[in-house]
């Protein structure tokens, strides 16, 4: 009796032992993780992603100025702020195919440390956009009003993938023989300049939610168009409020992301289950309650159906 009770321990043990094993083994697989969103810490998410794994990378962090998310601040001490962002590119960056692209949108000052403390000596290119746009805010008499943030694109190889057709626009001067040569060859426009102009999403914008910090979707399509084909992997480091997993899933592009607030997850999953911004995830101050975060946790669907 003790005998037979000992070996089936042991079987048990084996079996245990396997089905483990399998498990890690999908879990290496970055097809386990496609059309998730997680709610967890993104640096958690980063180190069981495999490596060389996805084709884009879509960061918009925590400036660190202060925001304030419903209750919430993630608010650092600068260098603090800056060794943890080196940590998440170094990390994101292992993720990335060599023929990948990331893309980080930040405040220029932020993303200028970033890219000479680590960015230049990691990538094989880091390029500087900026992104313009009005502001009523910020402005002063000592110096000229801030209305921009850097969006560095960073490369781990020569080899990126990068498709100027998905974002080409008209050419300016469309009546010049070189332009009329270039379009009969089967040019579809010009690529787009460095800087991109792209109103703040504002209180009264149709795409606005309780988030404090939205950024344009306009924006976002054209970053996930320029490097990226239907069924792509794109990556999306902060759920935000789920308008860069929106265009994910309206383009046909595979995501992961991840998002801390627990509030702000439930709203990612409904957005996506149902198509829109339901109303309670409006800015309105009768949602006062969704907004601090008291509501319940939601089921993680099938965001694909």
């Amino acid at each position: 009796m003790n005998y037979k009770l000992i070996n089936n321990n042991r079987i048990n043990f084996k079996l245990n032992k396997k089905y483990l094993q399998m498990e890690n083994k999908v879990k290496k697989n970055i097809e386990y993780y496609l059309n998730q969103v997680y709610l967890e810490d993104i640096m958690g998410l980063l180190k069981k992603l495999p490596s060389n794994s996805v084709d884009m990378i879509y960061g918009d962090p925590d400036y660190n100025v202060g925001i304030k998310y419903g209750n919430k601040t993630y608010t650092k001490n600068f260098d603090e702020y800056i060794e943890w962002y080196i940590k998440l590119a170094a990390e994101s960056l292992r993720v990335l195919k060599d023929t990948g692209n990331m893309f980080l949108i930040n405040y220029p000052k932020q993303n200028a440390h970033v890219r000479v403390k680590f960015l230049d000596k990691a990538c094989h290119e880091v390029y500087d956009y900026v992104w313009v746009y009005n502001t009523n805010v910020g402005h002063t008499p000592k110096r000229f009003t801030t209305a921009h943030r850097s969006i560095l694109h960073c490369i781990k190889t020569k080899n990126n993938k990068f498709y100027k057709d998905n974002v080409a626009l008209p050419y300016k001067n469309p009546t010049d023989k070189r332009i009329i040569q270039n379009m009969a060859n089967g040019s579809k426009g010009r690529m787009p300049y460095d800087w991109f102009y792209y109103d703040l999403v504002k209180n009264v914008s149709k795409e606005k939610t309780f988030h404090a910090c939205q950024i344009p979707q306009k924006l976002s399509e054209m970053l996930l168009k320029s490097c990226t084909m239907p069924e792509d992997i794109v990556l999306i480091l902060f759920g935000g409020s789920g308008s860069e997993i929106e265009i994910c899933k309206t383009l046909n592009r595979k995501f992961i992301s991840s998002e801390i607030d627990e509030k702000y997850y439930n709203m990612i999953l409904d957005r996506l289950n149902n198509g829109k911004i339901d109303e309670k995830y409006r800015l309105n101050i009768n949602n006062r309650e969704i907004q601090r975060g008291t509501s319940t946790i939601l089921r993680q669907p099938d965001l694909l159906k």
